[in-house]
């Protein structure tokens, strides 16, 4: 079934503000990033702002969620996930398409996170620890049934996602053309061929 015209308008006009509020944090940084200058940007009444976000803060965490957890619903729920490396090579090119493809709210992260206390604990415990805590329990499935080794699934949970997002930022943050030039697909060949040989049962 269709959505309502009203409902398309109103997730249009969301993105449009996520989308206008990423440009002013990037040219403001988040502390001088005021709600005025993202409704300019995003060409809207301030007050409409208030009507989807309370706050900027609640803007850029709700950017991230976007960036970071919406995409990942979709591959947990995909069939091939009973192939241990067709779905983690699913899983680490979506991560770098969608790191390449916000490249400017990556270096933000970076850049800008640690200096805002507050903030960054939200963004760790909200959204950091979501993504992980999926790893995680993909992992302690497969040891449980005995396809992986009994790894502590929790320091292996942050090895695997450790390798492919130290690659991106390589890329995005440190602009290393050693890792520009490989394709989502052949980064993700080769980080998921290293996990596996080592976490793969032997039996």
């Amino acid at each position: 079934m269709a959505r309502p015209k009203r409902e398309d308008l109103r997730l249009e006009r969301r993105q449009a503000i996520l989308d206008a509020a990423m440009k002013v944090f990037a040219q403001r940084g988040y502390a001088a990033a005021t709600i005025r200058a993202i409704a300019r940007e995003a060409n809207i009444a301030q007050g409409t702002i208030y009507l989807y976000f309370p706050s900027k803060r609640d803007i850029l965490l709700a950017l991230y969620r976007s960036m970071i957890l919406e995409s990942l619903e979709e591959i947990m729920a995909r069939p091939e996930k009973g192939d241990d490396e067709a779905f983690l090579r699913s899983l680490v090119v979506d991560r770098i398409l969608r790191f390449r493809q916000n490249a400017q709210a990556v270096r933000f992260a970076f850049t800008e996170l640690p200096f805002h206390d507050e903030l960054r604990e939200k963004f760790y415990r909200e959204i950091a620890l979501e993504q992980l805590g999926r790893i995680q329990a993909f992992l302690k499935d497969r040891i449980a049934h005995g396809k992986f080794r009994p790894l502590r699934a929790e320091i292996a949970a942050r090895a695997f996602q450790g390798m492919y997002v130290i690659c991106a930022l390589a890329e995005i943050v440190y602009q290393d053309p050693e890792v520009a030039r490989f394709t989502p697909e052949e980064i993700a060949d080769e980080v998921v061929r290293l996990f596996l040989r080592g976490a793969r049962s032997q039996d």
